[in-house]
C-alpha cells in the first residue's frame, strides 16, 4: 500500500473508500439521525465560518442535487444510473466443461450486536478480514471454482461443494476463524448457509438490472433492447 503522501487525492479518496466504504453506510442510521447530524453541522458551520458561507454552502449542495436530478430524469437512458444498467432480458450462465452443472451458493454474514453499530469495536477489524477472504477466493477462483459474489450480504458462487470446502480451508479463512474463536470480537455474531442446486435444477433472469450475482461471471443476452 503507497503512503498518503505520495497518493493523488482521487487516490487517497478511493483508499480510504475501499477501507471504510463498507463499515458506515448511508442506511446505518435512521432519517431523524440524519436530520440530526444536518442540524449540528449547520451549527458547527454557522459558528466556524463566515455567515455568508454557511448560509450558501448547503443551498449550493441541494441546488447541485436538484439539478442534477432534473437533467437526469429529462433523459433516464442516457443518465449515470443507466449507464449501469444492461437493457432488455439476459441470464447468466457458466461455461460448459467447467463445472458439472451445478451451483453452490454460499451466504456469509456477520453482525454487529453493539449500540454503536458499524461505529462500535471489531467493526473494522471484522470488514477487513472478510474483503482479505474475497480477494484471497479472486485470487484462487481458478482452483476452487469460486465464481461470484454479491454486494449484499456476501452471497457468492462457486462451481462446486469441493471448491468452498478450500476456501474454508484457506489463509484468509482460518485467521478470520481464528479471531473469532480468540472472543477477541465478543460483540460480533457470525452465520453461514450453503445451497447447493444440482444440474438443471437452477436459472437466472434479469431485466433492465446492472450485472448482479451470478449474472456478474458471464453475462448472457436473450433479448438485448437498445436505447
Amino acid at each position: 500500500m503507497p503512503a498518503y503522501s505520495d497518493m493523488s487525492v482521487r487516490d487517497w479518496y478511493s483508499q480510504i473508500e475501499d477501507i471504510l466504504g463498507d463499515v458506515l453506510e448511508h442506511q446505518d442510521f435512521s432519517m431523524q439521525t440524519w436530520l440530526a447530524l444536518g442540524a449540528a453541522f449547520q451549527l458547527f458551520a454557522s459558528a466556524w465560518l463566515p455567515s455568508s458561507l454557511s448560509f450558501w454552502l448547503p443551498l449550493a449542495w441541494l441546488a447541485y442535487r436538484l439539478i442534477r436530478t432534473a437533467l437526469d430524469s429529462w433523459d433516464v437512458h442516457h443518465s449515470f444510473l443507466w449507464s449501469r444498467i444492461m437493457p432488455g432480458r439476459w441470464m447468466g450462465q457458466l461455461p460448459e466443461g467447467e463445472t458439472s452443472g451445478g451451483v453452490v451458493m454460499f451466504l456469509l454474514g456477520a453482525r454487529l450486536n453493539h449500540p454503536l453499530g458499524k461505529l462500535g469495536p471489531g467493526a473494522v477489524e471484522v470488514n477487513e478480514v472478510f474483503k482479505d477472504m474475497w480477494r484471497e477466493a479472486e485470487k484462487n477462483s481458478s482452483k476452487w471454482g469460486y465464481t461470484e459474489r454479491a454486494p449484499t450480504f456476501w452471497i457468492s458462487y462457486w462451481k462446486d461443494l469441493k471448491g468452498l470446502q478450500k476456501f474454508s480451508e484457506g489463509a484468509a479463512h482460518r485467521l478470520g476463524q481464528n479471531m473469532y474463536n480468540s472472543k477477541k470480537l465478543p460483540f460480533v455474531g457470525i452465520m453461514h448457509e450453503t445451497y447447493y442446486a444440482p444440474k438443471g435444477c437452477w436459472e437466472t433472469i434479469y431485466d433492465n438490472m446492472p450485472p448482479w450475482g451470478l449474472g456478474k461471471h458471464q453475462p448472457f443476452c436473450t433479448n438485448v433492447t437498445t436505447y
